[in-house]
């Protein structure tokens, strides 16, 4: 077969487009049959506490007063991922306990079932944030400081709030463990708390606090990081260290992830999540199911 060379340049600006189209058309329908990239998900549980439910974060459903948002980061995570069935039991107010051991009484006066009891042996993915109300630990944090008119001595009550933390983590574990039984085909994510108070400084959105209670503050805040930290790896599960992507995104900061002191119930309740914050947190736990899962053993 011979081919017909071009004789004029317009001849050969019409070959070179023609080729160029071919090319394109091959490549865009390579495209359109590769495999996804990454694991994919079918079977989403998510539990936690109000940062995962972040309550007033639009929409707001009730949930029997759990107080859960429809755009909270389960919910962006499961459109994001395409994934169908997500069960999101997390509940405003909850503690450790309440994901396997009881019935949760919520604020209305309401009570919900243990948020274990979503998980199935179909389950294949599971996201868990909680453990900062255990010992009302969040509550003598943030709760009470902000509605306080005087100063909130934190700082007089720290060997205390120290010890509240380092308690968490055989509870930790012990819920995790639970959760790994009941989906054993689950990965399973322990999300973290975000960063709350700015490294320094202090502004009209905080609480009054003086300087060594925001001091205080901030280092609760880290222990509590450092403590889930050690309790996901004892427990043999991954952890998303949502307070460290979260620096520079506190209350005080120019774009906040978190509420001020003083809510909202079209924005977030106050010293809990915004919607910049659940958005930023759905991008990161993407970003870790993107990838395969670690190969971890228990107390690895």
């Amino acid at each position: 077969m011979r081919l017909s060379l071009p004789h004029t340049p317009e001849q050969a600006l019409r070959l070179v487009a023609a080729v160029l189209t071919v090319v394109l058309v091959v490549l865009l329908g390579g495209l359109g049959t590769q495999d996804p990239e990454g694991p994919t998900y079918h079977h989403y549980v998510a539990m936690g506490d109000s940062f995962t439910a972040a309550p007033y974060v639009p929409l707001n459903d009730v949930a029997y007063g759990c107080n859960r948002s429809s755009n909270n980061y389960p919910h962006l995570v499961a459109r994001a991922l395409h994934i169908d069935d997500l069960q999101d039991r997390s509940c405003t107010g909850a503690q450790t306990v309440d994901l396997y051991d009881r019935r949760q009484r919520t604020a209305d006066g309401q009570s919900v079932a243990p948020q274990l009891t979503a998980l199935s042996p179909d389950t294949d993915l599971v996201t868990v944030g909680i453990g900062a109300n255990n010992g009302r630990l969040y509550a003598k944090l943030a709760t009470t400081c902000r509605k306080m008119t005087k100063i909130c001595p934190l700082y007089d009550e720290r060997d205390s709030l120290r010890a509240t933390v380092d308690a968490l983590g055989p509870e930790l574990v012990q819920t995790l463990d639970q959760v790994k039984e009941r989906a054993p085909k689950a990965r399973v994510l322990l999300i973290s708390y975000p960063k709350l108070l700015p490294q320094t400084g202090d502004c009209l959105r905080l609480p009054r606090m003086r300087p060594q209670d925001r001091a205080t503050f901030r280092s609760i805040n880290l222990r509590l990081r450092y403590e889930m930290r050690d309790s996901a790896k004892a427990a043999g599960v991954e952890f998303v260290d949502f307070y460290q992507a979260s620096i520079g995104h506190d209350v005080c900061a120019r774009h906040p992830w978190v509420q001020g002191r003083v809510g909202s119930r079209h924005r977030g309740a106050a010293l809990h999540p915004l919607e910049s914050g659940q958005a930023a947190l759905a991008r990161l736990v993407e970003h870790t199911l993107s990838t395969e899962k670690p190969m971890t053993g228990e107390g690895s």
